[in-house]
Formats: C-alpha cells, sequence, structure tokens
C-alpha cells in the first residue's frame, strides 16, 4: 500500500514539475512576441512623414483611427496612446519629436525625425528610434523617390513652430480612442501603408547633430523613468538594438525584401491605365464611410433582380402566349368540324327526299 501511494506522489510531481516548464516557457514566447518596439513600425512613420503637408497633418496621420499607424499601448489601459509632435527649429536644422500621450502630465518620446537643410540638394532626414524602446542607434534614413511637400513648410516663409496643444483627455475631434491588435496582425496591416517606391536606409550612424538645448525644452521619458527595468538593455540582454532582433530572424526579412521587390517590379510593368484604376480604388477604400455612396449595393442588387423578374415575366407570357394560341386554333377546328356536321344532310332527310321526288 506504502509503496502505490508514494509511486503516485512521484507520478503528481513529474505532472506538476511538466506543467510549470510549459508555462514558463508559453510566458517566455508571448514576453518576446509583444516586444513594445514591435508596435510602431518607424518605416512607416518616415513613409507618412514624406507625404504630409506640414507636421499638425503628420500629428493627423499618426493618429488617424483609420490609418493605424501606431499599434503602443504603453499604459497598459486598454486603447492605443496618442501620438503627439513637438518641435524645436533653428536656421538650419529642424528637431520633431513623437511623444506618447499616457496621462496628466505624462509623456514619453518614441522616436525623433531629424532634419538638416542642404546647400544643394534636398533636406536630410533622419527617424531615430528612442533608445528605451528601440535599443542604441536604430536609424532610418529615407530617401524620398519625390520631394516632400513638407519641406517647403519647414522653411517656408509661412512657417511657424508647431507645439501639439493635444495633451490626456483633450483631443481633435476626428481622433476616437481603438483597441491594439496583435504584433502579426499589426506587421501584416502596416505594409499597405508604406510607400515603397522611397527607399528606407537602416544604419547605426547619426549624421545630423544637435545640441543639448535643443532636447532639453521638449524631450520627456516619464514613462522611463518609472520602469527603469523596462528599457531594451533588459529587456533584450546581449542585443544592441532592433536592428539585431531583425537580423536574427532572416526569414521574415528575406521575405519583407522579396514582396517589396517584387511590389516594385509589378508597379514597374504596369501599364498607366491599372495603376490609375488602383490608386482609385485605395482612395475608395481609404474614404470614410459616410462619404460613400448610400445604398450602393442594394440599388444595384435591386436592378438586378428587376432584371431577372422582367427575364421571367418574359418568359412567362411567351408561354401563355403559346399556350393561348394553341387553345384558339383548336377552337377553330372544333367549330369547322361542328359546322361541317351541320352542314351536311343526315341519312334519313336524303331518304325522304328521294320518296318525295318518286
Amino acid at each position: 500500500m506504502k509503496t502505490k501511494i508514494g509511486i503516485l506522489v512521484l507520478a503528481l510531481c513529474a505532472i506538476f514539475i511538466n506543467l510549470q516548464a510549459q508555462n514558463r516557457t508559453v510566458t517566455s514566447t508571448r514576453a518576446m512576441s509583444k516586444d513594445i518596439s514591435n508596435n510602431l513600425d518607424l518605416d512607416a512613420v518616415a513613409s507618412i512623414f514624406g507625404d504630409s503637408e506640414n507636421l499638425e497633418d503628420f500629428e493627423h496621420r499618426l493618429n488617424d483611427p483609420n490609418y493605424r499607424i501606431s499599434n503602443l499601448d504603453l499604459n497598459e489601459d486598454g486603447y492605443i496612446d496618442y501620438l503627439r509632435v513637438v518641435e524645436n527649429s533653428s536656421e538650419r536644422n529642424s528637431l520633431v519629436i513623437i511623444q506618447a500621450v499616457l496621462g496628466e502630465n505624462d509623456f514619453q518620446d518614441v522616436a525623433t525625425i531629424e532634419v538638416e537643410r542642404v546647400n544643394n540638394g534636398n533636406p536630410r532626414v533622419q527617424i531615430v528610434g528612442e533608445p528605451y524602446i528601440y535599443g542604441s542607434n536604430y536609424i532610418i534614413e529615407p530617401a524620398f523617390v519625390r520631394t516632400p511637400l513638407i519641406f517647403s513648410f519647414f522653411w517656408g516663409p509661412r512657417y511657424s513652430t508647431w507645439n501639439s496643444p493635444y495633451y490626456w483627455n483633450n483631443y481633435p475631434g476626428w481622433y476616437s480612442h481603438y483597441r491594439p491588435c496583435s504584433p502579426f496582425k499589426y506587421r501584416r496591416h502596416i505594409y499597405a501603408h508604406i510607400n515603397f517606391e522611397n527607399k528606407y536606409h537602416h544604419t547605426d550612424s547619426r549624421n545630423i547633430q544637435f545640441s543639448g538645448d535643443n532636447y532639453k525644452h521638449i524631450r520627456r521619458n516619464d514613462y522611463a523613468k518609472k520602469y527603469p527595468n523596462r528599457d531594451f538593455e533588459n529587456r533584450h540582454e546581449g542585443v544592441k538594438n532592433r536592428i539585431e532582433i531583425d537580423k536574427r530572424r532572416p526569414s521574415n526579412l528575406e521575405n519583407r525584401d522579396i514582396r517589396i521587390n517584387d511590389r516594385q517590379i509589378q508597379r514597374q510593368q504596369m501599364p498607366e491605365r491599372v495603376k490609375n484604376s488602383q490608386e482609385s480604388t485605395v482612395r475608395e477604400r481609404r474614404r470614410p464611410v459616410s462619404s460613400r455612396p448610400a445604398n450602393q449595393e442594394s440599388t444595384q442588387t435591386r436592378s438586378a433582380e428587376r432584371t431577372d423578374s422582367n427575364k421571367n415575366s418574359s418568359v412567362s407570357t411567351g408561354k401563355s402566349d403559346t399556350s393561348a394560341n394553341q387553345k384558339r386554333s383548336n377552337n377553330k377546328v372544333r367549330s369547322n368540324k361542328r359546322n361541317e356536321k351541320k352542314s351536311e344532310p343526315t341519312k334519313k332527310e336524303s331518304e325522304k327526299d328521294s320518296r318525295e321526288r318518286r
């Protein structure tokens, strides 16, 4: 009896140890997949920066619920954090900082966009990820296929410094909160919002220099100060920045490069007529639901039903007409036979006539 109890206890202990090991494996896997650096693609940020007219338009695109450029929820309240844009510029350089709004007087720098004016050529741009989120020297230098309109904003005659007027519980009228999705779903979604005609070079060298005074007035790291153990170095021991994480997953990068190259080749070989139709389709999809034509599908459905009913009615009337014609012809034949029978003398009448003649 004691032997059986001992065996049962050992079996239960083994099961408990296996369950604990499985839980530890699942927890570590989920922690890696939910890393905060997965939730804001800086290639997409560079892309919409090049498409914006000014910094106010850029902030709108960053937070537009229809675009869903960001998937960041740093304060973990179940909703995507609003990203405000603040700026500090000089005659030669402009420093733009993207900050997550996390609470009352609680902000966290996410990335900086550094623009340097070049005398002979387009201004130089570098998007630098915040080291707390992306690791040290995570830098993207975009090469735009066309000169962005926003460059004329920085050094145009109507330039005025943009400091977002929005803060916790004070957001623009067009903004509405939305919930985050899984990082995998976010990566699939964000590709549609990157202009792959541009080039996004990843580098670790910072070529645009700013003095400490440029950062001092607008820099905020409230979240990093509150949770110092959650920085990139503690989340990924022995890894320098986000680039090294991507290099450790070569299949993802290769597939992404293949998709980018395929799209570029297909677009180059595509006729202009097809390009224009695709662009109009994309614009139609991005339009708000309220501005689309009302009851378009129902109208098409009703018209299709009408044509089907007309076809059915024409077929049924054709059948009824043929049956009516057949009935009329049959009635005519019957009436003719009756008339013939009436006109023909019977045998009795003919015999009577013959007798009278005799």
